[in-house]
């Protein structure tokens, strides 16, 4: 009996023994827990004093705070939409340091041409751009004297698989980064001609009868026309 009562101690200390060590362990963990929850809690009442000002604010403060805020939104909602989902988007310009480009343009006087310029594939390419910028400044210059001018002669089959075309001839001569800088250019011209055929025919009515250019569509369709030729000139210059 006496060997059993010692057995019975001995188990009974092996068995305490480990729920000690748990019961320490989780009193160290949550006594370092503690100060992270006053830490986050003091974080959450410091943001919440700043997003929500004083507590003493008055009434007027309040709604002062409301209309200033209502009032800049509102703002830059109205400049989005002088802006115009047309609008092509220009690199920011910052004081003293000029035009920052974007990061798919490129300087086409850092341009860096890998592959021959001068072989007949390249020259094709060069003067197929350059006959589709004469009919272009032609039309414009059609508008230009006479708003209801017919400029439909531009809207010729695979147009825009031509231009796809010679513009590939021009990528196909540049390192990666000037290319980047050449498919950016060629996106935007092909955009352009998509424009350009919405707007070029004259509108129709419900009834089918061709009606006279407006303002607004006369506009759109001088904006389509400059900006291919502005984007196909510079592509040029990959290439001068």
């Amino acid at each position: 009996e006496a060997h059993l009562g010692q057995a019975n101690s001995d188990s009974g200390s092996r068995t305490s023994a480990p729920m000690a060590a748990m019961a320490t362990a989780q009193s160290r963990r949550s006594r370092a827990a503690l100060p992270l929850a006053v830490l986050g809690a003091a974080a959450f009442v410091g943001l919440r004093a700043l997003h929500l000002g004083p507590s003493f604010a008055t009434p007027e403060a309040a709604a002062s705070r409301r209309s200033s805020l209502l009032s800049g939104a509102l703002a830059a909602a109205s400049a989005v939409a002088a802006a115009g989902p047309s609008a092509p988007a220009a690199a920011a310009e910052f004081p003293f340091l000029g035009k920052v480009r974007g990061p798919f343009e490129t300087d086409p006087k850092e341009a860096i041409i890998v592959g021959d310029a001068g072989s007949p594939e390249s020259k094709k390419a060069k003067e197929r751009i350059n006959q589709y910028i004469q009919d272009v400044q032609t039309a414009l210059d059609s508008l230009e004297k006479d708003q209801q001018a017919d400029i439909t002669f531009l809207l010729k089959p695979l147009v825009i698989s031509d231009i796809r075309v010679a513009t590939n001839s021009i990528n196909n001569l540049m390192d990666d980064a000037s290319a980047a800088g050449v498919q950016r250019l060629q996106r935007l011209m092909i955009q352009s001609w998509y424009l350009i055929e919405d707007d070029a025919p004259f509108p129709l009515s419900k009834k089918g009868v061709v009606q006279l250019r407006g303002e607004v569509r006369l506009a759109r369709c001088k904006s389509h026309l400059q900006n291919y030729i502005e984007y196909s000139k510079e592509l040029l210059e990959f290439v001068a």
